[in-house]
């Protein structure tokens, strides 16, 4: 942890002048993680069944940010198509912590990283359903998250090393990504008055990445891969980490040379999320049986037919009540207007050197040139 302050804080200096949020952030990462040891801890003495715990058939949502993965996650857990983390749980995953968190979420929208985050296009709070790869950040610090917001500032580029990590570390990810799944399980069956929720549903562009590993651990799982017109994509993709590092840092501190080469190896990391799946996938690695692509366009031209795709999928019955919420849904979605809308000269790119560069994501996955 030390270490990696220290490379940080370099990172910020040499690129924005001094500024003391990264001892601010590390501090809290410390005291966070304090806490989360000792509830680890608790865990194993007052829940000592937890282990025992039946995965079930969890389903992933996998896809680049900014690709509908959220629309598609919070529409499941709300049908209640399966369980997910709300922000504060994936901060506090644990069984012990969350009886002496909970009466004070409010309090902690304070101190929530989801202050940063613009909510142009998803409202996000410590009570929203999100991305539950930031159960890895916060527990080992390090990963995507700590290259997009820092390390691919450095004038070292860090990506080639932090390929080989998300390799190594896959297994160690996985593994904590599965203890967490089990407690959420444990949580949500336990407010229901049973002994575990039937079903996770989990949201993680990481997977994107390492999808053979993925697959090898969670042998029951169900995969629903987003895919979305990398136009629309690529740009919003970039308006979320800079529109946090705007509110968050002094980015017009930065020089010009900087920021252009920072928005480079985010497009370029863009460009790995896609074509790490994709080869994956025309190798034939990705089995029909357990993934599903879903592309963007259908789902919002035809949500009730993708919907009861997805359901059929993953085994979901078909209710009454279920078919008449995805009517509904289907019926807005189609009267809706995205409020994406991004200047793609402010990153540094063209429509056409996108769609020169992600051509595989339009021809393997039959989507649509805008």
């Amino acid at each position: 942890m030390l270490a990696r302050l220290r490379l940080v804080q370099g990172i910020v200096n040499r690129t924005f002048g001094f500024s003391p949020r990264p001892f601010v952030m590390f501090f809290l990462l410390g005291v966070h993680g304090a806490f989360s040891a000792v509830s680890r801890a608790l865990d194993n003495l007052v829940h000592p069944n937890w282990p025992s715990t039946k995965l079930g058939s969890p389903v992933f949502i996998v896809g680049n940010p900014r690709s509908g993965t959220t629309f598609l996650h919070r529409f499941m857990v709300e049908q209640r198509l399966g369980v997910g983390f709300q922000l504060w749980q994936l901060l506090f995953p644990y069984l012990t912590a969350r009886f002496f968190i909970r009466p004070f979420v409010p309090l902690l929208e304070l101190v929530s990283p989801a202050r940063f985050h613009a909510s142009k296009a998803h409202p996000t709070s410590m009570s929203s359903v999100e991305t539950d790869d930031v159960l890895s950040f916060f527990r080992f610090v390090d990963g995507l998250f700590l290259y997009g917001y820092f390390l691919a500032w450095d004038e070292y580029d860090w990506m080639p090393e932090l390929e080989v990590q998300l390799g190594q570390n896959a297994k160690r990810d996985f593994d904590w990504l599965r203890d967490c799944l089990k407690k959420n399980l444990m949580w949500y069956g336990r407010q229901a008055g049973k002994a575990q929720a039937e079903r996770n549903i989990a949201k993680l562009f990481s997977m994107a990445l390492r999808p053979q590993a993925a697959l090898a651990a969670f042998p029951d799982g169900k995969f629903l891969y987003m895919v979305r017109d990398p136009v629309n994509v690529i740009p919003s993709g970039m308006s979320l980490l800079t529109g946090v590092l705007k509110k968050a840092l002094p980015w017009d501190s930065a020089t010009d040379a900087s920021r252009a080469r920072y928005l480079e190896r985010i497009y370029q990391g863009s460009l790995q999320l896609y074509s790490r799946f994709h080869a994956a996938y025309v190798a034939g690695e990705m089995p029909p049986e357990r993934v599903y692509i879903v592309r963007y366009h259908r789902l919002m031209a035809e949500f009730d037919v993708v919907m009861r795709e997805i359901c059929t999928f993953i085994g979901q019955p078909l209710t009454p009540e279920l078919e008449a919420l995805i009517d509904a849904t289907a019926k807005s979605q189609r009267a809706r207007k995205s409020e994406h809308d991004y200047d793609l000269t402010e990153y540094g790119l063209t429509k056409e050197r996108i769609q020169k560069d992600f051509a595989f994501v339009y021809d393997t996955f039959d989507v649509p040139r805008t």
